[in-house]
């Protein structure tokens, strides 16, 4: 993945307030209509945030906080589409290189799903077709 690409995007503003480290700049922010595990198991609702910075991508559904080192642990992002009409998923997938544990340890995922609202989802997909 071209994370160079994500050092040349403007800084905006952090709305969500997350802590950035050392010449980290926040590049997308948005409230999804929540996320996902990889494998579909609810992690966040319409209360979530999602902040994308040139380093990391940070989840947080107001109850723990899911940070991602985009270089060291992302293999992947892509738009994914499945049922039709009345069932239909539009989502962002984002693949990770290892599997991560949550709740009391038991549960387990190695992706997230994003699911933006239209215009946030245009902007995500636009950013990660340059990545690839």
């Amino acid at each position: 993945m071209n994370t160079d690409y994500l050092d040349t995007l403007p800084e905006i503003k952090n709305k969500f307030k997350v802590n950035l480290l050392p010449g980290e700049k926040v590049v997308f922010t948005a409230k999804p209509w929540g996320f996902s595990s990889d494998s579909g198991d609810l992690l966040g609702t319409d209360e979530s945030r999602i902040t994308l910075t040139n380093q990391r991508i940070i989840a947080d559904n107001g109850n723990g906080i899911w940070t991602t080192d985009i270089a060291e642990d992302v293999v992947g992002m892509r738009r994914e589409e499945h049922g039709n009409f009345w069932t239909k998923e539009k989502y962002i997938l984002v693949t990770m290189n290892k599997e991560v544990t949550y709740g009391i340890g038991i549960q387990k995922l190695t992706g997230y799903r994003f699911h933006f609202r239209k215009k946030d989802m245009a902007v995500f997909e636009e950013i990660i077709r340059h990545m690839i």
